[in-house]
């Protein structure tokens, strides 16, 4: 079987997978949120676990440009929600959605290689 698996990839995802969850208690144990700002933090948590564990598999079969896209897209629309809710400037809002269409175009990417044929994606025992 050929080893799919990216290295780097893969370190990236444990990364964002285990801040996801330290992000997560820390503001479970330690913020006093108000809303929005709760409801901002929660979301940008949210998407930052969906997105991680698309990551993940991204990662196991080595689909470089959909997980780079969806990477970015996290790193923008998690970033700058959880930003706002610890006090940053609200125009940061306005960048939310380029996040939000990183994350659409990871997805779409993994669908449109879904066509494509390659010896890469092919599992050959």
């Amino acid at each position: 079987m050929k080893n799919l698996q990216d290295p780097l990839a893969l370190r990236i995802a444990s990364i964002m997978g285990f801040l996801c969850i330290l992000i997560g208690a820390f503001a479970a144990h330690g913020l006093k949120l108000e809303m929005p700002q709760l409801d901002w933090f929660e979301k940008a948590n949210r998407y930052h676990m969906f997105s991680t564990g698309l990551m993940l598999f991204l990662a196991l079969y080595k689909h470089r440009i959909s997980f780079y896209l969806n990477l970015l897209g996290c790193l923008i629309f998690s970033g700058c929600l959880y930003a706002m809710a610890m006090g940053a400037p609200k125009f940061l809002g306005a960048i939310v959605p380029i996040g939000g269409l990183c994350m659409i175009f990871a997805w779409l990417s993994l669908f449109i290689s879904t066509f494509k044929k390659n010896s890469e994606n092919t599992i050959k025992e």
